[in-house]
C-alpha cells in the first residue's frame, strides 16, 4: 500500500473509528475523534474550556496542514487563539465541531494530491497528532463525566 493510501486509511480510522474489529489506533468498539468530540456538550466545554481549546488547536493544525499540502506557503485564516478561545454559546460550539469535521475532510482530500516526501511527512505528523488528541479528548471527557477511562 502506498504512503498516501495508508495515510488516508489511517486518517479515516482516526476520524471515524476502525472499519473492522480493530485498527492501528483504535480498539474494538471505538468510534473515532469526531464521535468523541460530538459527545462534548456545550456545558462540558463551559465547565472545562481546555477541551474546546484543544479542539480548536487541532482544527487549526488539520486546516493548516491541508492547506500547506497544496500550497507550502499557505497561512491559517482563523485568528482565534486556542490558548484563550471558548465558544460563546451552543451554536458556536456546534459550528466548531462542523469546522473540525471539514478540516479532517480537507486533509483527507489533500492526501489525493501528488505529494513530495516532505509533504507526506507533514501529513503523517498531522494524522498522528489527530490520533493523540482523539485519545486525550476521550480520556478528558470520560473523566469529566465520571466514567473510568481504564
Amino acid at each position: 500500500m502506498a504512503a498516501p493510501d495508508l495515510l488516508r486509511d489511517t486518517l479515516r480510522e482516526v476520524l471515524y473509528g476502525p472499519d473492522g474489529l480493530t485498527g492501528l489506533f483504535s480498539g474494538p468498539g471505538e468510534r473515532g475523534l469526531l464521535h468523541t468530540v460530538h459527545t462534548l456538550t456545550f456545558g462540558a466545554v463551559q465547565a472545562r474550556p481546555a477541551l474546546a481549546r484543544r479542539v480548536l488547536a487541532l482544527r487549526h493544525h488539520l486546516e493548516l496542514t491541508a492547506a500547506r499540502l497544496s500550497d507550502p506557503h499557505a497561512l491559517l485564516e482563523d485568528s482565534n487563539d486556542p490558548a484563550t478561545w471558548t465558544p460563546t454559546d451552543a451554536a458556536a460550539w456546534r459550528a466548531e465541531l462542523v469546522a473540525l469535521a471539514r478540516a479532517g475532510q480537507a486533509l483527507y482530500d489533500a492526501l489525493y494530491l501528488p505529494l513530495p516526501p516532505e509533504a507526506l511527512r507533514e501529513a503523517h505528523g498531522a494524522v498522528v497528532l489527530a490520533a493523540r488528541e482523539a485519545a486525550v479528548l476521550g480520556v478528558l471527557n470520560a473523566d469529566h463525566n465520571g466514567v473510568s477511562s481504564r
